[in-house]
């Protein structure tokens, strides 16, 4: 069957590889639609991952489950996470899911990128959830990058009636836009140097767009009469864009980094300030199976639409010009593989 491996330097490779057997307690998803991620396009990320198959923004189809399995049916259209938690382990009773070791263990084998996909055992009985009917595969697709947003925006303790800035406008800023929106965000802002990113962000709720790079934090202060953010919401994994977005946010408020850096980068910040602002820096990693249901459960009720976000569709066979395709932000948003 055909799979997209990674290669060290970032590209990536179609490649045959031998069909995955399931067992007892699991199931064989034919995938259908699966999303590009940001983390995909990193290439210090993938040179970890080199020689492995990427994905794992999939929705699909049972097409087979192993014994025992009774929740789910070959025919089936389902969203599986590619980490599950043990729900047991003290960082599971504290709602701290990607702190599991069963869940940093676990994986889709060989990957979401895959013609057909092993779901193991706990990732289906704990994190793997059937698509409504009335849901395209490509809508289905966006439940575990959105469960993402739902998960940092929980960290940030954002609700209603706060103001949000939103730098960066890939797919998770433009589902963070969506989400605040949701959420009945006070007042919405959005940062981007893409003007085509941009104008998707006006139409996804944000009342203020700045068409700026990372390191104009003075610029959008000027536009923006002044006036700080109770969060920033920051998309982008650049020391840069944490370290200016840092002085957009308002006294109390909260600093979201999003998104990781590259593991030799530091950045120096002021404890002094932090202090007498009171300003939290607070990071998001992936999400848990409660933030999934969450997100799924968005979508299929338009509370966070979805559909206009994808901007390109290739065929698995062709995911070397889907790859490169969304390292261009330029008029794109989601870039997905359909099988």
């Amino acid at each position: 069957m055909k799979a997209v491996r990674v290669e060290g330097d970032g590209s990536v490779t179609v490649v045959e590889v031998a069909e995955p057997r399931i067992g007892e307690g699991e199931a064989l998803v034919k995938a259908r639609v699966v999303g590009i991620c940001g983390s995909d396009l990193l290439t210090w990320y993938a040179a970890r991952k080199a020689g492995t198959v990427l994905g794992h923004e999939v929705a699909g189809e049972i097409v087979g489950v192993g014994e025992g399995v009774t929740a789910f049916a070959a025919g089936d259209r389902v969203v599986p996470h590619h980490h599950a938690p043990c729900l047991q382990c003290d960082a599971c009773r504290l709602g701290r899911y990607v702190h599991c070791a069963q869940w940093r263990s676990s994986r889709l084998d060989p990957g979401g990128m895959a013609e057909l996909v092993r779901v193991p055992k706990g990732n289906l009985s704990r994190d793997t959830w059937k698509i409504p009917t009335a849901l395209t595969d490509e809508e289905a697709s966006f439940t575990e990058p959105l469960a993402t947003v739902v998960k940092a925006m929980r960290r940030a303790s954002f609700g209603e009636g706060q103001s949000i800035l939103v730098v960066g406008l890939g797919t998770a800023g433009q589902l963070a836009v969506r989400l605040a929106r949701a959420r009945g965000a006070s007042r919405i802002a959005a940062a981007d140097a893409v003007t085509s990113r941009a104008a998707v962000a006006r139409a996804s709720g944000a009342g203020e767009v700045f068409e700026t790079s990372a390191g104009a934090s003075g610029e959008i202060a000027r536009k923006s009469s002044g006036r700080l953010y109770d969060v920033v919401f920051v998309s982008p994994g650049k020391i840069e864009a944490m370290r200016e977005a840092a002085s957009l946010v308002a006294p109390g408020g909260t600093l979201l980094l999003f998104t990781m850096s590259g593991p030799d980068e530091t950045w120096s910040v002021s404890p002094f300030d932090l202090y007498f602002r009171e300003i939290r820096v607070v990071p998001s990693y992936s999400c848990g199976p409660d933030d999934t249901k969450e997100s799924l459960d968005l979508i299929a009720s338009r509370r966070v639409p979805v559909a206009d976000l994808v901007t390109h569709r290739f065929p698995v066979e062709e995911a070397a010009q889907a790859f490169a395709r969304a390292r261009d932000p330029n008029g794109s948003v989601k870039v997905v593989l359909t099988f």
